[in-house]
């Protein structure tokens, strides 16, 4: 668990002693923080896709807790972030609001448990005290009824979970009465409150059940809000335009997705392949292409797609490829028609039914090629749109993708098109990825996939489910470059595994392709600075550490590494001035100050006596007669404590 990593320290072994082969505590803590955010940018959840939990206080002895979810109905499989309570019907119990980073964006669910209960809501409002009565304690006791007087406190808080709040009202239920029917003596109430900063209870006298009443500081007297009729919720710019019966909709995929190939057979047999993913990425036209799916079967099909005319014109002054994909014409074609470069056997006179197709296509407007999934195409799509809608199956046709030129898809559209949509999607593509979670609008699923390549898991699952083995073999080749050649991260871990084993020379290359794909990461700069350090080539690694350090100027250990490496490379001021800044910081006894200070000394005395720093350590290690002089400090950068060797900043 990253929450209980130590932050430092060692790790004790089995025995009491150090274990040196796990590093320290600091490193295993970011260890597993870089595990974490790596499952992240896969899209994986943060709770592994285990089931939300309701504990209930079961009331016994002591404070047991038991997991009521699954009898309460509370058990969803959303990726929940908060919940919180509110009166969202107004009968005066509290219902439950639930925010996920999944879709549905938001449950709420209804409290029925409460039905014909006695209740009571309250809210405060501070004078002498902030305004929102934070910290007040309000003291509901009984005073009429059934039964004997019993007193109920609620606290006013804030904060209720992540990004999200709990109503302001305070609310108390007095439970159903014996016998039930209505009594003939309302119960009655007491309210009193202690406000914050204050010992003192401010007394409200008795007010009635079943209403809402508002308490003011200082004034001792309350006054009834009657509840609103409904919940009115406040128009917002996702509302905006989705009135009426337009089933339109558009989702702009903030992580552009690979997809595997299609298949499909134009007018006349012939076949080809479109889109895919290859070891080098993903294969496109090399023009942004819109694919329009319908199904020419359906005789409403042609007038739901929509704007044709205008698709085509836009798409002709932006360059913009277009092609139709008609999943009823292959059901439709005669058996016995051969796909491939003729039509051949006892049907060959049989007509095409892409040809009625590409008719009916181009009496509507439509501008671009005609063409048939065959094969795995058929599944490949529709699971592709009800995934990316986060959805069990398929919306009803038509569908628009529209791929970038590299060949991902980057936005999706359900419903006719409208002149104005292609531009509005060009737009979107001139913005940065990290730009992109804002317009899609609404996003189901997944809150908001990482900028770059989606992760292909989920629908590698769904394809193998509908059969499409091949197109889910394919799905692993975007997988494999996903996290093997386009993270520089991944490059950086590999290249602290050859440093393990010793390969120095592969963790070099290792380190250089990651600073090729990010020039300012600063543990690859200490991975490679660490190698040029170990294997002799000083001024190099003087020249790495010095990088390292304009990136993170605050790195202590990579201030004393650079210490050593210029004193090995003859830089002795250099090093005099890095072990001021180092006993500055870490003072005279730290580790890494006396091994610098160590390999200044004696660099000094190699070049002729020269003058011991200033700020020497009290105890001075060269008078130590356990010190090896075999081993040079100042070509050793392992001198340094474990944090700080490269070897270790390198291969966060």
């Amino acid at each position: 668990m990253v929450s209980r990593s130590p932050l430092d320290g060692n790790v004790e072994d089995a025995n009491g002693g150090v274990d040196t082969t796990t590093g320290t505590g600091k490193e295993r803590y970011l260890e597993g923080w870089a595990a974490l955010n790596e499952s992240l940018r896969r899209g994986e959840p943060w709770s592994g896709g285990e089931r939300n939990a309701a504990f209930l206080n079961s009331g016994g002895a002591s404070v047991d807790f038991v997991d009521a979810g699954p009898v309460l109905g509370l058990d969803f499989p959303d990726d929940g972030r908060s919940a919180v309570r509110m009166d969202v019907d107004f009968d005066g119990d509290e219902d439950l609001i639930v925010s996920n980073r999944t879709s549905p964006r938001l449950r709420i669910l209804a409290n029925r448990m409460a039905d014909g209960a006695e209740h009571l809501s309250v809210r405060l409002r501070g004078t002498a005290a902030n305004r929102d009565a934070i910290g007040a304690v309000v003291f509901a006791t009984t005073t009429g009824g059934d039964g004997e007087a019993q007193t109920q406190r609620r606290t006013r808080s804030a904060g209720s979970g992540y990004l999200a709040q709990s109503s302001a009202w305070l609310r108390f239920g007095f439970g159903r009465r014996a016998g039930g029917g209505r009594p003939a003596r309302v119960r009655r109430v007491q309210l009193q409150v202690r406000w914050p900063g204050t010992q003192d209870l401010e007394d409200f006298g008795e007010v009635r059940v079943g209403r809402r009443y508002v308490l003011t500081e200082g004034r001792g007297t309350v006054t009834e809000a009657p509840a609103p009729d409904r919940l009115v919720l406040s128009a917002g710019p996702l509302s905006a335009g989705t009135s009426g019966r337009d089933e339109r909709r558009r989702l702009v995929l903030p992580s552009p997705t690979s997809i595997p190939g299609l298949e499909l057979r134009a007018r006349g047999g012939q076949t080809g392949r479109v889109f895919g993913i290859t070891p080098n990425g993903p294969e496109g036209t090399g023009r942004n292409t819109v694919v329009a799916v319908w199904d020419s079967s359906d005789r409403a099909a042609i007038e739901g797609l929509g704007d044709l005319a205008a698709l085509t014109s836009a798409a002709a002054g932006a360059g913009v490829a277009l092609v139709a994909i008609d999943v009823g014409a292959e059901a439709a074609r005669p058996q016995g028609l051969e796909v491939g470069p003729g039509l051949t056997g006892a049907s060959a006179g049989a007509p095409d039914p892409l040809d009625f197709s590409a008719t009916r296509l181009a009496a509507a407007g439509w501008g671009g090629g005609v063409f048939a999934p065959i094969g795995e195409a058929a599944l490949i799509v529709p699971e592709i749109v009800s995934w990316r809608l986060d959805r069990t199956d398929a919306p009803p046709l038509p569908w628009f993708l529209v791929f970038e030129p590299d060949g991902r898809l980057a936005v999706v559209r359900t419903g006719g098109w409208r002149a104005g949509d292609l531009q509005a999607d060009l737009d979107v593509f001139a913005r940065p990825l990290a730009e992109r979670p804002a317009w899609s609008t609404p996003y189901p699923g997944r809150w908001a996939d990482p900028p770059g390549e989606a992760d292909l898991g989920r629908l590698r699952s769904r394809l193998v489910r509908r059969g499409a083995s091949g197109a889910a073999r394919e799905l692993e080749l975007g997988r494999i470059k996903a996290v093997s050649l386009g993270s520089a991260e991944v490059k950086i871990r590999l290249g602290r595994a050859d440093l393990e084993r010793g390969n120095f020379e592969g963790a070099l290359g290792r380190f250089d392709a990651a600073i090729e794909l990010e020039p300012d990461n600063v543990l690859a700069r200490r991975g490679r600075a660490y190698v040029l350090h170990r294997v002799g080539r000083y001024p190099e690694a003087l020249e790495e550490w010095t990088r390292a350090l304009e990136l993170d100027p605050r790195d202590t250990p990579t201030l004393g590494n650079r210490a050593l490496a210029a004193v090995a490379a003859g830089k002795l001021e250099m090093a005099r001035g890095d072990l001021k800044e180092l006993t500055r910081r870490e003072g005279v006894a730290a580790p890494v100050v006396r091994a610098v200070w160590q390999a200044v000394e004696d660099a000094s005395q190699r070049l002729g006596g020269g003058e011991a720093p200033a700020n020497a350590p009290a105890n001075d290690p060269a008078k130590d007669p356990a010190k090896d002089p075999a081993k040079d400090p100042a070509k050793d950068p392992a001198k340094v404590p474990a944090e700080g060797g490269p070897a270790e900043g390198g291969g966060r």
